[in-house]
């Protein structure tokens, strides 16, 4: 079986053509339904997250939606994706840690795993052949998850807090960070608008009672959750109340540092754009994650600049080079200086595409509000990157020059299925430069 990456080829120098509609391959969808649902728990000051099982969640919701009738090893795809929903939304008896399999909900860059499930709920929903096979109970778990991650993009993303830390009460963050401590959450809360209603979503937020839906977590045995809202006391006042937060005086920078916000109970908006205006949430994340000129060497140090290591040719630049829509970190900061990494670019792939393929399942793609410039630039930065993990790419990040290609990095980070959606779902590259 030929791998994504290898029928990637094939295609990246055809002229840039209209979106196809979402047609993903047989070989994918097989491998994705295949894999067993992702699982969380919370782990106080570190993060759990399956990355390849819940990139699979989001193919199988994908196919699940296009085509719910399609059979793979005697069950359909809607039935595929109602067991791996399940799996996320009812633990039967907590794990031996107290855990239970639910997204902890707890904001910033937590996003990089929870929002998949909003979205694979959202098509869930939108798909009358899987909804059907869920029990009202498990429904309601899954307005029960969808609010709870709802609420962790109002507390970190929402333009009343000015939050730096997430609602473990712990973690670093800031909504001005670079774009995989952000993108996530938006995903998520767009997802959780399709799926509410703008005006039922803002309802829900105002009249938010933390006792009361910290009840809910724990009739559902969400634990993941609760655990995580509950582990810093403060917590509960900050999304009634708003009010300071100061950061821990163990963490890593801004030790001290007080912020502020509103809370929860309020509308929500980000960069003043409202739960009306979903694409142009997703749009302005996108724009931003794809938003540099194609440069293969970097200077990131005084004596350090990115390179091609020549794994799969003698070429010594991109065939993008000078091209609008290299991904954001090839060309960009982090708390020690300046950054160009391979990996965190993908980072930022692998949390932008799920979002934009529902948007574009579902019929929320704005072509002639900017998607036809963002499809283009999105041709641009993944051929660029996919070019860059062939070859292998020598990037610099923490201080630190550091080594990445496909096999060694992306492949077991679930890069295949990412790689995989975009192709189906977006036009390819766009020529090359030269």
């Amino acid at each position: 079986m030929k791998s994504v990456l290898f029928c990637l080829a094939l295609i990246l120098l055809t002229p840039l053509a209209a979106a196809p509609l979402p047609v993903l391959p047989t070989d994918l969808v097989d491998r994705a339904v295949r894999l067993q649902a992702p699982r969380w728990k919370f782990v106080a000051k570190q993060r759990m997250r399956e990355l390849p099982e819940t990139f699979a969640l989001q193919v199988t919701a994908l196919a699940a939606h296009q085509s719910p009738d399609t059979v793979v090893d005697g069950r359909t795809l809607a039935t595929h994706l109602a067991e791996k929903l399940r799996f996320i939304l009812v633990t039967p008896e907590p794990y031996p840690d107290g855990s239970s399999r639910e997204p902890e909900a707890q904001g910033g860059i937590g996003g990089w795993t929870h929002a998949v499930p909003a979205h694979a709920l959202l098509l869930a929903k939108r798909t009358p052949a899987v909804w059907a096979q869920l029990t009202a109970d498990e429904r309601a778990r899954a307005d029960l998850l969808m609010q709870a991650l709802a609420l962790a993009a109002h507390f970190c993303l929402d333009d009343d807090n000015d939050y730096y830390l997430l609602l473990d009460g712990y973690s670093l963050f800031h909504k001005s960070w670079n774009p995989n401590h952000v993108e996530g959450y938006v995903g998520a809360i767009i997802s959780a608008s399709l799926y509410f209603g703008p005006d039922e979503l803002n309802a829900f937020f105002l009249q938010f009672d933390f006792d009361k839906f910290v009840a809910r977590l724990d009739a559902a045995n969400f634990r993941n959750i609760k655990n995580c809202w509950t582990w810093n006391p403060a917590i509960r006042d900050l999304m009634m109340n708003g009010g300071p937060v100061t950061v821990p005086a163990d963490q890593i920078l801004a030790q001290g540092v007080v912020t502020r916000g509103a809370g929860v109970r309020n509308t929500f908006t980000h960069d003043g754009m409202s739960l009306r205006e979903p694409w142009a949430l997703h749009r302005a994340q996108a724009v931003r994650l794809f938003s540099k000129a194609v440069r293969t060497r970097v200077n990131a140090s005084s004596d350090f600049t990115s390179e091609l290591m020549h794994r799969a040719s003698a070429a010594t630049e991109s065939p993008w080079e000078g091209q609008m829509g290299m991904l954001h970190e090839f060309e960009s900061t982090d708390w020690d200086g300046l950054r160009t990494s391979l990996a965190y670019a993908f980072e930022g792939a692998m949390i932008d595409i799920p979002t934009a393929a529902t948007l574009k399942a579902l019929g929320e793609w704005r072509a002639a509000e900017g998607g036809d410039m963002l499809e283009r630039r999105m041709g641009v930065g993944m051929g660029d990157m996919l070019f860059k993990a062939r070859e292998g790419y020598r990037s610099f990040s923490q201080a630190k020059p550091r080594e990445y290609w496909w096999e060694k990095d992306l492949e077991p980070m679930g890069a295949d299925f990412i790689v995989g959606l975009w192709s189906a779902c977006f036009a390819p590259p766009p020529p090359p430069s030269k």
